[in-house]
């Protein structure tokens, strides 16, 4: 963080701050690294969606290894400071329709501290 000792952290601060998270967690995803995957993810993670809230590391990998089933291709993040958007898509198989949506995350302390599926 390069926010000076005597004040809180800049959007832009912590933008600089959470960027390489969000290249390496999409370059994970992206690869298919398991283990560079649970790396961007903060040991006590909240991930919210519409089966409820899973915490810690497991529950959001698993719930990632869900989104990308299938060859999810994933787009550059939108990011205002330390949150980001990460939006994904799945080419339609033949007889069956393609997927999209996007994962909402911050990142705090060099990890995904919150994600949220939409």
């Amino acid at each position: 963080m390069t926010a000076a000792a005597d004040r809180h952290p800049s959007d832009a601060d912590r933008e600089r701050a959470a960027r390489p998270v969000l290249e390496a967690l999409l370059g994970a995803a992206r690869e298919g690294d398991e283990e560079g995957l649970a790396a961007c993810y903060d040991e006590d993670v909240a991930w919210l969606d519409e089966t409820g809230t899973r915490r810690g590391r497991t529950g959001a990998l698993a719930r990632h290894r869900e989104i990308a089933a299938g060859g999810a291709e994933w787009a550059e993040p939108q990011q205002q400071g330390a949150r980001a958007v990460l939006r994904w898509s799945r080419p339609a198989a033949p007889g069956t329709p393609g997927a999209r949506g996007a994962i909402v995350v911050e990142v705090r302390r060099g990890g995904v501290v919150f994600a949220a599926a939409v």
